[in-house]
Parts: structure tokens; C-alpha cells; sequence
């Protein structure tokens, strides 16, 4: 049985963020310890509520709030929409807690795209605006070109493609 507490702050948190099932574990646990150490709730409660953790995930996983394959699919068109590089995008994955082995299978198959590389630096360039930040420096075409280049490989952007996509736009 779950407890007042923990399913009104996990029906509260869920409605506002979509989180993988380990993420949400890890906030579940951050948030009773926050109020364990507060003092807004008693350490017999706090034992009690970190025993409730899985009761509370099993319980909103059969309501249906964990499809990871969804909230992949969702979070991968999100981060090209934003032109994030592939290393990048990868890292946002970990970074979210997706399982390891679904997330690196996704990837694969979206990665196998071959205009994926230049839709994502063109996204990137578009939304950073780079092309036109450098030019307000009245910098030579050469310069111009190197500068954008190395921030794109800051970024993560493969050498090649930055090369191509940028040969066509300067």
C-alpha cells in the first residue's frame, strides 16, 4: 500500500515531467530524504516511505506512466528539432536514465539515417544562429569558415559533415 504522501507527490511530479522509471526512483528518493532532513517528516517515516519506492513505481509502471520506446522516440525528434549532435544526444539518453542496452538499440537504428548528420547541423545552425553572429564581426570568409567550423566540432558534429554543410551555406 502506498502512502498519502508519496502518491500525491508522484501523481503531482508525473503529471508535470515524463521521466524514465530509474529517474523518478532517484527523485522519489532525493525528495523523501529533502524532507526527512528538513524535518517535515519523522525517521521512522522516512524508513517507511523508502520501503514504499517500489510499491509506488509498480504501481504508476501498471498505470502505464514508463513507456520508455515512447518517451525515446519523443526525446530523440525533440533533440534533433534542437540540433543536438549525435555524441550529444547519446549523452542526453545516459543522462536521463534510460535502460542502457534499449537506448544504445534505438540509437543504432536512428543513427543508420544517412541525412541525419546533416539535418542535425543544420538544425543546430539554424537555432544557434552562429553563421550570422560571426559575420557581425566583419571577419574574412576563411576565418569565418574556421571559426563556425570549430564550434561545430565543439559540439560534437563530425569533421566531414561540418566541412560539406558549410561549403554550401558560406
Amino acid at each position: 500500500m502506498i502512502s498519502d504522501y508519496l502518491k500525491k507527490y508522484s501523481t503531482y511530479y508525473l503529471s508535470r515531467y515524463n521521466v524514465t522509471k530509474r529517474k523518478f526512483e532517484d527523485i522519489l528518493k532525493k525528495k523523501i530524504t529533502k524532507d526527512y532532513l528538513e524535518k517535515k517528516i519523522s525517521e521512522s517515516d522516512h524508513h517507511k516511505l523508502i520501503q514504499e519506492i517500489s510499491d509506488a513505481l509498480k504501481y504508476f509502471e501498471e498505470i502505464g506512466f514508463f513507456n520508455e520506446e515512447r518517451m525515446l522516440e519523443i526525446s530523440f525528434d525533440n533533440f534533433v528539432k534542437k540540433g543536438y549532435s549525435k555524441k550529444k544526444i547519446k549523452y542526453k539518453f545516459l543522462s536521463a536514465k534510460f535502460d542502457r542496452d534499449k537506448a544504445n538499440l534505438f540509437l543504432k537504428k536512428k543513427f543508420k539515417d544517412e541525412k541525419l548528420n546533416q539535418t542535425l547541423l543544420i538544425n543546430y545552425l539554424n537555432k544557434s544562429n552562429i553563421i550570422e553572429k560571426q559575420k557581425k564581426l566583419n571577419i574574412s570568409d576563411k576565418q569565418l569558415f574556421d571559426k563556425i567550423l570549430s564550434k561545430l566540432s565543439q559540439q560534437g558534429f563530425e569533421y566531414e559533415d561540418s566541412i560539406k554543410i558549410l561549403n554550401k551555406i558560406i
